[in-house]
This record gives C-alpha cells, sequence and structure tokens, in this order.
C-alpha cells in the first residue's frame, strides 16, 4: 500500500508540473527594455514602462542625459522579470536637451505585430534569430519610435507623438544643461547642431535607406589605420561593411570595386582619421557634407550599381600640419566628385592639432535655427572650406 501511495505521488507530481508547463502564458519571451535618443540630440532623465493589461512588465530610466544614436540603447536602470508577455501598451517621459521641453505621453502599442515578431524571429544565414530587447527612443520635437532589437539589428514597430508637459529656462540653477556646461561633450554638441540645426521632421517621417557603402583609398604606398565614423540627418550611426572598407588605389581608379553594398543611411557628416603603422602620424577631420548630397546620391544611384561613398587620401606633405582627400560617389563603371576636404596634423610633442579639424563644402550656409532657444555662433568655432 505504501508503494503504490509513493507511486501515485509521483504519478500526481509529474502531472502537475506538466499542467503548470503547458499550462503556463505562451505568449512570454525574454526580452529587455533599452532607451536610446539620436547622437547629439540629448534627452534627458528618460524614463519608459511597458504594460501588459494594466500591469507594469518591464521599464528603464537614467537620470542623466543620453545620446547614444537613434536606435542604439544607452545604458540605465531596467527591472522587470526575465520572461515577459509581449507588452500592449507604454507610457514614456523624457526632456529634451536643446529645447528643454519636457515631454509625456501613454499610447497602445501593435501588441499582435510584436507577438508575430517575436515567435519568427529573422532567419539569419539560414539560422533563426530572436529578438531579445523593445527599444523606445525618444527625440526633439516630442517623437517617439519603438523598435524591436537583436543581434542583427532593428525592426520599427510605431511612432508615437508626446505631449508637450512642460519647459524649463536654460540657466535654470538646479540643473546643468547643453547651455550652461563646460564641458567638451556640451560644446562639440552645440557645434554640431548649429550645422545641421534640428530636423524635427525626420523623426516624425522617417528617414530613407539605400544599397550602398563608404570606402577608404590612397595614394599612399605606406600601411595606414583607416577609420570613418558616418552620422545620419536623424542622429544614427551609419555602420560601414568592414570587408569593402579599404579599397586599393588601382581599384579605385579602375573602377573596380567588389561587392560589398549594404542596406544604410547617408550621411550628413563624418570624423575621419587616418593613422600611420607606426602611431606617429595622426590625421583627424569632421567633414560637413554638402546640402544637397541627398539629391546628388539619388541622381547618380539611378544610374549606377554597386554605389560605394569613397574618401580618397592625396598624397601627404610630410612638413605641413595637415593633408587633403577628396569624397566621390563611386559605382562599377563611373565615379562623381562631391567636396574636397582637410584633415589636420595631430603635433605629436603637444599632442594637440594646431588647425581645425571642421571642413565645410563648397557654398555652405548654416541652416535656419528653429530650436526654443536662441542659438549663437560657437565661439570657438574654426573651419577650412573649400573653395
Amino acid at each position: 500500500m505504501i508503494k503504490i501511495n509513493k507511486i501515485k505521488s509521483i504519478v500526481l507530481l509529474l502531472l502537475n508540473l506538466l499542467l503548470i508547463i503547458s499550462c503556463g502564458p505562451k505568449d512570454k519571451f525574454e526580452w529587455n527594455a533599452g532607451i536610446s535618443a539620436p547622437k547629439n540630440y540629448i534627452s534627458g532623465g528618460p524614463f519608459v514602462e511597458y504594460f501588459y493589461q494594466g500591469n507594469g512588465v518591464a521599464g528603464t530610466s537614467a537620470n542623466v542625459g543620453i545620446n547614444p544614436g537613434w536606435g542604439m540603447t544607452s545604458g540605465g536602470y531596467t527591472g522587470g522579470e526575465i520572461f515577459k508577455p509581449v507588452p500592449d501598451s507604454i507610457s514614456v517621459s523624457w526632456r529634451c536637451g536643446l529645447d528643454l521641453i519636457e515631454y509625456k505621453v501613454g499610447a497602445k502599442l501593435p501588441r499582435e505585430k510584436m507577438l508575430e515578431l517575436f515567435k519568427r524571429g529573422k532567419e539569419i544565414k539560414g539560422k533563426k534569430e530572436n529578438y531579445n530587447q523593445i527599444i523606445t527612443g525618444m527625440a526633439p520635437g516630442g517623437n517617439v519610435t519603438v523598435w524591436l532589437s537583436g543581434s542583427f539589428g532593428n525592426e520599427e514597430i510605431t511612432r508615437i507623438k508626446a505631449k508637450r508637459v512642460g519647459e524649463t529656462d536654460k540657466d535654470d540653477p538646479n540643473s546643468v544643461t547643453l547651455w550652461t556646461s563646460t564641458g567638451d561633450e556640451a560644446k562639440d554638441i552645440l557645434k554640431y547642431t548649429y550645422l545641421h540645426g534640428i530636423p524635427y521632421s525626420v523623426w516624425e517621417k522617417g528617414e530613407k535607406t539605400y544599397q550602398y557603402d563608404i570606402g577608404f583609398s590612397s595614394e599612399e604606398n605606406r600601411d595606414f589605420y583607416e577609420s570613418v565614423t558616418a552620422f545620419s540627418k536623424d542622429g544614427s550611426y551609419i555602420f560601414l561593411n568592414e570587408n569593402q572598407f579599404i579599397i586599393p588605389y588601382k581599384d579605385w581608379l579602375s573602377n573596380h570595386i567588389m561587392d560589398g553594398v549594404k542596406e544604410g543611411k547617408l550621411p550628413v557628416h563624418t570624423v575621419v582619421q587616418w593613422i600611420s603603422e607606426d602611431d606617429k602620424q595622426w590625421y583627424k577631420g569632421e567633414i560637413v557634407f554638402p546640402v544637397d548630397f541627398q539629391n546628388t546620391f539619388e541622381s547618380f544611384y539611378q544610374k549606377n550599381k554597386n554605389v560605394h561613398i569613397v574618401y580618397v587620401m592625396d598624397k601627404l606633405n610630410p612638413s605641413g600640419n595637415y593633408t587633403f582627400g577628396t569624397i566621390w560617389l563611386q559605382g562599377s563603371t563611373s565615379k562623381e566628385r562631391i567636396m574636397k576636404f582637410r584633415l589636420a596634423k595631430l603635433n605629436n610633442e603637444t599632442r594637440k592639432y594646431e588647425i581645425s579639424k571642421y571642413t565645410f563644402p563648397k557654398g555652405f550656409v548654416v541652416p535656419k535655427w528653429e530650436g526654443r532657444i536662441p542659438l549663437q555662433r560657437p565661439t570657438d568655432l574654426e573651419y577650412w572650406q573649400e573653395e
């Protein structure tokens, strides 16, 4: 009798375990909450909470300003269980770092769309990859975008318009703002926004993407390390196809560039570094693209295949404190010149650049400022401009 009771107990336990497994929530997934803001367009004190059937399931916040790049996540406090239901609504609040306007919104989310993506994942090279994060981005003008994210990239879910709930003065004694900070990051951001303005509509409508890539070439026969950091109008980082990044000069001359394009937004601003293999020669520059570059690109793009934006460096002048290069649009059979640029040389003794790192295109005009707080020309902004 005792053995029978033990067997019954074990069977009952197994049945209960199976019942728990089979009757457990079917729509729970392993995901984290992330927050985002455009590069150079700071969101202050962001707070996001996700809900399902009226109950909070996850959230994230930061007590500082963030600008990791549009669609990229920034560190902050996060909360929630490991396995969570897909949310059906969201609450978002933050303060725009440039306009110092406070925004807040609560909105429904397209849960069925999100649920399907979580279940299906994304096939990458024949293998299923899962979405593991819900990212909420906050941009000037009260613009909110929500993405599902995985190691392979982001899938836009929805855009939301937040309400203006308050504003603060730039000289508010209770907080340090971009306008009162003496830090280098704040100064660089104010320079960037002076040169590019605040493109409110790009976060409302979204930004176009194209199949292309960025390449680098040089007349120099020596080995150099090159890097191009590119930013799009909406404050996204543009990631390059590293396998096609270096283009031998002879291939650039003959338009012999191997296929290596991928989908991406167009740059409006790039930071270029060129460093010799022995680490003794450092060149750096910040390049503002022509305002009409998108029109030029689209015209070339319609007529050419395998399009690259190529930075081609001139031969060095060893005695100079700068060097020049040219940006080209290049396809499989033709190329078109965009602009010339200058890189400043680092003084190895002082560890400083003795001339400005900024390059403006020919005819460049600073865009009209549309922000709430008037912006003056930065006093330390010097530049070289193509004639």
